[in-house]
């Protein structure tokens, strides 16, 4: 569900896709947002968090980010869990907070309540914890319940109401339209200001320049064309970040999920290219031609049975030129740092380092078991904002649970 309506009419959306932007103009800032929105939705909140860092939300329809709507009513904690049973439902909003941000928002089956929370208990965290109605999280250890470490829990709280009926409209949560939103924010508009007074500049210069000219002997004439030495790394990471790909990629699979009568079995992703391997559980080939029709998915057949390829359309947004190569090893370092705090245990394997001219280069693979469509998206999201592109995702599904590997490559100094 992609938002939930209010008893008041008043709608609580769930954003398709959050993030952090660094961008200095205001020019690129908007060029960003426009291709992002492009693929994630026309209406936007945005919000500024430092001299040069915005953080942005898209969404295919306007009303208010439930997430960040929640997190203001607590008044910010840094760490919050939230959650609240929806009346006549088997369902709940969860929204989880971690330092600051919105990490997991949206309306979910009680039961799968545990599988959400599971990977927070082999972190440190500091929780303010705020329930309603018949939640199965406990603040001591109970049979059914999902109960955190004592460390991890800052304050538990058993809510006397329900907290989703009075949630305040909050104006800068509101989702608008995209170029609505950046006019308001004089982001990307023309500078006139700016504009008349480089004609002057440029107006005066000129005058300079005709004076000498016609005063001075001709010169022979020297080009010089100079090339950039990390053009090769700009250009590698000019690629669609791996977030938005794994982003892509678990929509997908979710949509592949909803196949009436057959069933996914082995999944390859590369470059904007879903190739799913799928099963019957007793359902026609026309079913299946019907719902790739529907889908625009392609099927082709050979002995091993029928295949789905689906590829993204409009084509993932490109990310925008860096200006600056990072250190490899500081890559590295803080990637692992963040896929520590998603899933336990080291799943981050390193090859060799290659030299690519002027930078460095170094694959990685990720190996996953079991894990949700939801826990492979989180993975994705740790990938935000670092040197990495994505190679391959191979997927083999069983009993609901997706295994396989992440090959990643990263690029440096």
């Amino acid at each position: 569900m992609t938002h939930i309506i209010r008893e008041d009419g008043e709608h609580f959306v769930i954003p398709s896709y959050r993030d952090v932007l660094s961008v200095k103009r205001s020019s690129l800032l908007r060029r960003e947002i426009m291709l992002l929105a492009s693929n994630y939705g026309e209406y936007i909140t945005l919000q500024k968090k430092g001299s040069t860092q915005y953080e942005v939300a898209f969404s295919q329809e306007s009303g208010y980010l439930l997430g960040e709507t929640v997190w203001q009513y607590f008044k910010r904690p840094r760490d919050l869990i939230y959650c609240e049973a929806l009346p006549n439902s088997t369902e709940v909003i969860l929204v989880i907070v971690k330092s600051g941000s919105v990490y997991l928002d949206g309306t979910f089956l009680i039961d799968s309540i545990p599988e959400e929370l599971v990977v927070f208990q082999t972190q440190q965290n500091n929780f303010d914890i705020y329930l309603y109605g018949d939640i199965p999280i406990s603040k001591e250890p109970e049979l059914g319940k999902f109960s955190f470490d004592e460390a991890s829990v800052k304050s538990f709280n058993i809510l006397p109401n329900p907290v989703f009926a009075e949630l305040p409209l909050v104006k800068a949560f509101q989702l608008q339209l995209v170029d609505t939103l950046l006019k308001q924010k004089g982001i990307g508009g023309f500078p006139l200001k700016a504009f008349v007074i480089s004609i002057a500049i440029l107006a005066g210069l000129y005058s300079i320049w005709s004076y000498f000219s016609s005063h001075r002997k001709a010169l022979p004439q020297v080009i010089i064309t100079a090339m950039n030495p990390y053009n090769l790394y700009v250009t590698a990471l000019q690629t669609p970040a791996p977030e938005v790909e794994i982003s892509w990629l678990v929509r997908k699979i979710n949509t592949l999920f909803t196949l009436p009568g057959w069933f996914p079995i082995e999944i390859d992703y590369s470059n904007g290219t879903l190739v799913a391997n799928v099963q019957s559980l007793g359902s026609s080939a026309e079913i299946l031609y019907a719902w790739a029709t529907q889908h625009d998915a392609k099927i082709s057949m050979d002995k091993q049975g029928f295949t789905l390829t689906l590829t993204a359309n409009p084509l993932l947004p490109r990310r925008l030129p860096t200006e600056n190569i990072a250190n490899l090893t500081e890559v590295i370092a803080k990637l692992i740092d963040r896929l520590a705090k998603v899933m336990p245990g080291n799943i981050l394997v390193p090859d060799k380092i290659v030299s690519q001219q002027k930078f460095l280069q170094q694959q990685l693979t990720i190996s996953v078991v079991g894990i949700s469509p939801t826990t492979l998206d989180l993975i994705g999201k740790q990938f935000a904002s670092l040197p990495l592109v994505l190679s391959n995702v191979t997927i083999t599904v069983e009993n609901g649970g997706l295994s396989g590997s992440i090959i990643l490559n990263a690029l440096g100094n």
